[in-house]
């Protein structure tokens, strides 16, 4: 069985968006980031870096959240993963986008906020992250507004769970009456019951790594 380490707030909820999708039988080990958890001897060997998502299929290990998502996707013949190059490369376009783009300035604001603890966060440099992702934000409004419904094609593929997972993040905080086309596509992708699915479990409930059979 496949085994997905990391919670659904970290970009494990990439992956677990990923596997609920596919129908894909699979555990998770929601550790703890807060706790020290991802710094285990344990994980360690699965990732030096000591960060999640990891997956493990079998023996083989596999850290990146885009990247075990491309290789859940391929693994298997599925619509998440279309035949045609051209979506191929659309999938591949907005996937590095999202990552190399929007994540970059959501990053820069939750390590901002964990450092506030509770407190203030520094005003100027939440502003100029949002200021630089509703730049951001340019692109893939204009590639909607031609009237794709999702990234890739008309078509829900891997793509658009890559992107709009960091974009549910920020929404809240940006005005996007400004984007309507980003604004009908993400409530597309939110409304799939594999999201839903993944928003209703229970981590609390969910056996710690020391209880799971090896």
């Amino acid at each position: 069985m496949l085994t997905i380490y990391g919670k659904r707030q970290s970009r494990a909820g990439r992956c677990l968006w990923a596997l609920e999708e596919l129908g894909l039988p699979y555990r998770q080990v929601a550790l703890d980031l807060a706790k020290g958890e991802t710094r285990s001897p344990e994980h360690l060997k699965r990732n030096p870096l000591g960060k999640v998502p990891v997956l493990a299929d079998g023996d083989f290990l596999l850290t990146e959240s885009v990247a075990i998502n491309y290789y859940l996707a391929a693994r298997q013949s599925t619509p998440l993963w279309p035949s045609d190059p051209h979506s191929v490369a659309r999938i591949h376009q907005w996937s590095s986008w999202a990552t190399t783009e929007v994540e970059f300035h959501f990053t820069v604001m939750v390590r901002e906020m964990r450092r506030a603890a509770g407190g203030v966060p520094n005003k100027a440099l939440m502003d100029e992250c949002l200021a630089a992702i509703g730049m951001t934000f340019a692109p893939l409004e204009a590639w909607l507004s031609k009237g794709s419904l999702f990234v890739a094609s008309n078509r829900f593929t891997i793509g658009d769970i890559n992107a709009a997972f960091p974009i549910i993040g920020i929404a809240p905080r940006i005005d996007m009456t400004r984007f309507p086309a980003i604004a009908a596509w993400l409530e597309r992708c939110v409304a799939r019951p594999a999201w839903q699915r993944v928003q209703a479990i229970d981590e609390e409930a969910l056996a710690p790594e020391s209880k799971l059979a090896v």
